[in-house]
């Protein structure tokens, strides 16, 4: 085996020495194409393939990750300025859930777990602290699950109760939203996120919450104008309804009219005053006794009339009246009568809405109907494309009186109220395409030339390096070094004895026979010249059949001369 391999290096060797200068160069130049080549593929297929362990991380969460892969002797790869860490890609699964065991919350959010570890004797503003902190983790942890939401951080400005202070200040809070990238919040989600934040603190109101992005930019409306608040909805509830009413309009017309040939506007004028009335009814028919007190009195009293000398004595009782003296009576029959009645009565309190249409005004434009073009046979003329010929018609006034009920009955006009519907007939403006059409597809057909003809242009380029570099290359490294068979073979018997002795050239044995101690040259001269006369026969058979030809011919003539 040691001789295989030496013999196969000297031969090596020896072929490298019997090249010219250049073609060792050449050689020398792919050798260490091809080791830098091998090398560079070795390299790949060795290195450690990382993969990510978490990414989009704060420098805190970076830093406590990093120290937990140094403890267990993990190789790790920090990128994107920190934000994220790559292990190996056989270690992410066990990483992951051996981060998740030791319990790191990223983001460094503590909610409610800050209880779970209290030491004995603590204060009670500790205890505050750590109950308002536990909040403000908790409701980074449910703004976070938000779609949409990378990071948050919440601060809570809660004051203090005190029963010596008359007025209380409510309770404020600020958010920071750190989206991510591409992602923009609509003022519906900011909305939202104040009235989360409101609801978890007691007496927070929305509009004390603040909202801003991690640019600093305010996303949130906090107008604690009450007035100003009503006065936004109202204009939103109006602008809602318009569209409601425009939407069914356009939607009931456009089935006879055609899609995209009716148009509608409405103007909403409402009514916001909050009216509220109580009724009374009483239904005198149906009324029952409750309770009934009576008192009678009846007395009789006779008395004499005055007599006797005008004066005290006279009119002292028990006196004896005089004959012929008339007498006074006084009778007294009195009755009071006190009845209590129950009668049914109705108590009915009403309160009307708030947002009441006090009336409506309603513009429509439509569209006129394409009628086909008839030639006096009566069939539809057409253009050069074979389309029916068509002209613009515009609706009767009975038409549109049907428009016009339709309209009324749909959407509630109310013309005692002060309603307004007015349905115009107008031709509608049509934008004429084709000279887009022709442009955009002027502008694709020179796309795809350009396409077609830088990727013509670079397999050209790629077929002529191909054919006018490599294969030359190729050709001129892989050829042989010698030009013919006689610069090939040995020149002398010495030189013949010393290569079959030396066995330099592989597959020698093949092409020559063994070589004795003594070689017959003539022998081996034509041996030499036979190979190379059928070499040139094969080559070219039609100019070896001429050659033999004119050969033939000239000894024929010889002979005749002779």
């Amino acid at each position: 085996m040691n001789n295989f391999f030496t013999q196969t290096i000297q031969n090596l060797i020896d072929f490298f020495k019997s090249l010219d200068m250049t073609r060792r160069i050449g050689m020398v130049g792919i050798a260490a194409l091809v080791m830098t080549l091998m090398a560079g593929i070795i390299i790949y297929a060795s290195k450690t393939d990382y993969k990510v362990l978490y990414t989009d991380l704060t420098k805190d969460d970076s830093a406590v990750i990093a120290r937990m892969l140094e403890e267990g002797k993990i190789s790790y790869q920090v990128k994107d300025d920190g934000k994220t860490i790559q292990v190996p890609e056989d270690m992410v699964e066990i990483w992951r859930l051996e981060i998740a065991k030791k319990g790191v919350n990223f983001t460094g959010t503590v909610g409610y777990e800050v209880f779970d570890k209290q030491a004995f004797g603590t204060t009670s503003f500790v205890q505050k602290i750590n109950k308002q902190r536990a909040l403000e983790g908790e409701l980074i942890k449910t703004i976070m699950h938000i779609k949409g939401v990378a990071r948050a951080r919440i601060h809570l400005s809660i004051p203090e109760h005190s029963p010596f202070v008359s007025e209380r200040k409510p309770p404020t809070g600020s958010v920071v939203l750190d989206v991510e990238r591409g992602v923009v919040m609509t003022n519906d989600e900011v909305k939202g996120i104040q009235s989360l934040v409101s609801s978890a603190v007691d007496g927070m109101r929305s509009h004390n919450v603040v909202v801003i992005d991690s640019r600093g930019k305010k996303l949130s409306e906090n107008d604690g104008d009450q007035m100003s608040n009503e006065t936004a909805n109202r204009i939103a509830l109006e602008t809602r309804l318009n569209s409601q009413y425009e939407k069914k309009v356009e939607e009931i017309l456009s089935r006879v009219i055609g899609e995209g040939k009716v148009i509608a506007k409405v103007a909403l004028k409402m009514d916001f005053t909050e009216k509220v009335e109580t009724q009374t009814t009483y239904d005198g028919e149906n009324s029952a006794t409750v309770s009934e007190v009576r008192n009678e009195q009846k007395m009789v009293g006779v008395r004499p009339s005055p007599q006797g000398i005008p004066g005290a004595r006279s009119n002292l009782p028990g006196e004896t009246p005089q004959p012929g003296i008339p007498e006074t009576r006084n009778d007294v029959d009195k009755s009071l009568v006190t009845r209590n009645m129950a009668v049914p009565s109705t108590v009915t309190k009403s309160k009307k809405p708030t947002a009441e249409i006090s009336s409506m005004t309603v513009a429509v434009m439509v569209d006129g109907k394409k009628v086909v073009v008839r030639a006096k046979d009566g069939s539809p003329m057409v253009n050069d494309d074979g389309v029916n010929i068509t002209k613009y018609q515009a609706w009767t006034e009975d038409e549109l009186q049907n428009f016009q009920q339709i309209v009324s009955s749909s959407i509630g006009i109310n013309l005692t109220r002060g309603d307004k519907l007015v349905i115009k007939n107008m031709e509608f403006a049509t934008e004429d395409l084709a000279e887009m059409e022709a442009i955009m597809r002027a502008r694709e057909n020179r796309e795809l030339m350009k396409n077609i003809t830088k990727y013509l242009m670079i397999g050209a380029i790629i077929s002529l390096f191909f054919f006018m570099v490599v294969r030359p290359f190729i050709q001129w490294l892989t050829e042989n070094s010698v030009e013919s068979i006689e610069d090939f073979l040995p020149k002398t018997i010495e030189e013949l004895e010393k290569i079959q002795a030396n066995q330099r050239l592989p597959g020698l044995e093949d092409v020559l026979p063994s070589i004795e101690d003594r070689l017959n040259p003539e022998k081996i001269e034509g041996n030499m010249l036979r190979e190379k006369i059928i070499s040139l026969v094969e080559a070219n058979p039609a100019k070896a059949a001429q050659v033999i030809h004119e050969m033939i011919h000239t000894a024929d003539g010889q002979k005749e001369i002779a």
